[in-house]
C-alpha cells in the first residue's frame, strides 16, 4: 500500500478521475427468441459502449444495465418490471417488457428499434428520478444519433 506522501508517488487527484458511461445488456428471454436477441444485443451494446462510453452524463450513474423481459404468454404471468437506481454503486438496473409477438415476428430492424425504445424508456425514467444530476436528454439524443434516428428533447 502506498503512503500518501511516499517519495516518487504522485498524490491521487480526484479531479483527474474520468467518469465514463458503461452499458451492460442481458435478458430474461423466452427460448424461442434467445438467438435473435443475442444478435441484436451484441450490435446495440457494442455500438453504445464504443460511441458513448467516453461521454459524461453526470456523476450519479456510470453504468446502465438493460435487461429486457421478452417472454411468451406461458412465462409472463406474475412477472414485474424493475426500475432500480443504486446511487451508492452509481448503477441503474432496468428490466422492462418488450412485446414477445412483435419481437418474434419482426425483422432485425424492428427488433433493434424495440431494444432502442426499451433503452430510451429507461433513460427517461432515470432522468425523471435524478432530475438535475443526470443529463438524460443528452444521453437520449446521443443514443438516437448512434442509430441514425431523429433526435428529440423531452
Amino acid at each position: 500500500m502506498f503512503k500518501k506522501d511516499a517519495p516518487g508517488v504522485a498524490p491521487f487527484n480526484k479531479t483527474l478521475a474520468v467518469i465514463k458511461m458503461k452499458f451492460f445488456f442481458s435478458g430474461e428471454l423466452d427460448v424461442d427468441i434467445a438467438d435473435s436477441y443475442r444478435e441484436i444485443r451484441k450490435l446495440v451494446e457494442s455500438t453504445l459502449n464504443e460511441q458513448l462510453g467516453e461521454n459524461n452524463y453526470g456523476e450519479e450513474i456510470q453504468k446502465i444495465s438493460i435487461i429486457p423481459i421478452i417472454l411468451g404468454p406461458r412465462f409472463i404471468e406474475g412477472k414485474k418490471e424493475r426500475r432500480l437506481i443504486k446511487k451508492k454503486e452509481k448503477v441503474a438496473d432496468y428490466r422492462l417488457f418488450v412485446d414477445f409477438n412483435t419481437w418474434l415476428n419482426g425483422t432485425n430492424e424492428i427488433r433493434t428499434n424495440l431494444i432502442i425504445d426499451n433503452i430510451l424508456e429507461a433513460v427517461d425514467d432515470i432522468n425523471r428520478k435524478l432530475k438535475d444530476s443526470f443529463n438524460g436528454d443528452s444521453l437520449r439524443n446521443d443514443i438516437l444519433r448512434s442509430f441514425n434516428k431523429e433526435s428529440s428533447t423531452r
